[in-house]
């Protein structure tokens, strides 16, 4: 049964991979398409399923604090965001040179016209241009998650509570980190309020990994979760596009906050995860050859990611200098950013398998990441 839900974890975080990188492109469908499926989009359940691959890869019950394996895949994280970030400048400098003004060279000006002090600033998580904020979350997450794993086999109560304040206190004083790059002058993606994600995917994993059901089947809950994920569309969907003012603006602005994980997007995720862990087709097709594919992109999730934000970046220019692109144009790249990234899903994991297999032969070592 283990086995089967990390195929499923994978399979679930290939799609939000192809998601995330469909929203990102800025198709003239991207935004509508991001505030179609409820308050929640692909980012919680992306960070929900980080955290439970974060606990099956790293866990140890009942072990004592033990820095090496999350920090290193922190230190990994963090020189995949520097190597994005080169390439994201490299190809701003470009465009600028022989383009008009686009949306990728705008995003990265500062760090064009200042390259130095930026780029130290940068080093530093402090200068973070456009889609380039997200994965220095989690390389914070990632440092946080040794000390989840402690505070979980001591005192999980606590754990909770800790996390759910620190969530609490973050959002209500707006409690952030520097980005000099955003007129904010913040994270766009607040770690400390994204923590209590990261720590609730992290709680379900360990379930996994002492052989419970993370999300065991309840006919209350289950009806519960499908009515508040339903009911989350429409509702999203029609603020979003102005069809209707809540009536309290300011307020519903905070619950659905994505800066700081607002409380609506993390029931939303948590219903929509609880969703498809119990729909019998999502366990079935976890299994099907068609979709292996995408379970193999969940799998190599960092440069999948990173390559599916350059991808999205590439198709951004695109429609920043053609507004009026047909929709066939338009669905020719999704179709086009989607296949690279699920032939590079497919290559990275024959590579992993014929590593499996030189070690297992005492030939090579396997990367345990």
């Amino acid at each position: 049964m283990g086995i089967q839900r990390e195929v499923r974890i994978d399979l679930l975080r290939g799609i939000t991979l192809l998601l995330i990188f469909i929203g990102h492109a800025e198709f003239t469908f991207s935004a509508t398409f991001q505030h179609s499926r409820g308050f929640a989009d692909a980012s919680e359940l992306f960070v929900l399923l980080a955290g439970m691959s974060s606990a099956l890869a790293y866990y140890r019950p009942n072990g004592d604090l033990s820095l090496k394996r999350p920090w290193d895949r922190a230190w990994r994280i963090y020189l995949a965001h520097l190597l994005l970030f080169l390439v994201m400048g490299a190809l701003a400098a470009w465009l600028a040179i022989i383009l008009p003004p686009t949306e990728a060279a705008r995003d990265m000006a500062g760090f064009l016209a200042e390259p130095g002090i930026r780029g130290m600033q940068a080093m530093l998580l402090t200068y973070m241009p456009g889609n380039l904020d997200i994965l220095p979350m989690y390389v914070a997450l990632m440092l946080w998650a040794p000390f989840i794993f402690l505070l979980h086999d001591r005192r999980p109560g606590v754990l909770f509570v800790i996390s759910a304040m620190l969530w609490l206190i973050a959002g209500l004083g707006h409690v952030n980190l520097v980005n000099h790059a955003l007129d904010t002058g913040h994270w766009f993606f607040d770690p400390l309020s994204w923590q209590v994600v990261f720590t609730i995917g992290i709680m379900l994993g360990i379930r996994i990994k002492n052989g419970l059901d993370p999300m065991p089947y309840n006919r209350v809950v289950f009806a519960l979760a499908a009515a508040f994920a339903v009911i989350a569309i429409p509702v999203n969907l029609a603020v979003f596009r102005e069809w209707v003012t809540p009536p309290f603006p300011g307020f519903y602005k905070e619950l659905i906050s994505k800066t700081n994980a607002g409380p609506l997007r993390v029931v939303d995720a948590l219903a929509i995860l609880y969703l498809a862990w119990n729909i019998d087709l999502v366990k079935r097709a976890a299994d099907w050859p068609l979709l292996k594919p995408v379970a193999m992109i969940g799998r190599h999730s960092l440069p999948v990611f990173s390559v599916g934000i350059f991808l999205s970046a590439v198709a951004s220019v695109y429609m920043d200098l053609n507004a009026r692109a047909s929709i066939v144009a338009q669905m020719a790249i999704l179709v086009a950013g989607c296949a690279i990234q699920l032939v590079l899903g497919w290559q990275l994991e024959r590579r992993r398998k014929r590593h499996v297999s030189l070690g297992s032969l005492g030939i090579g070592s396997i990367n345990p990441a």
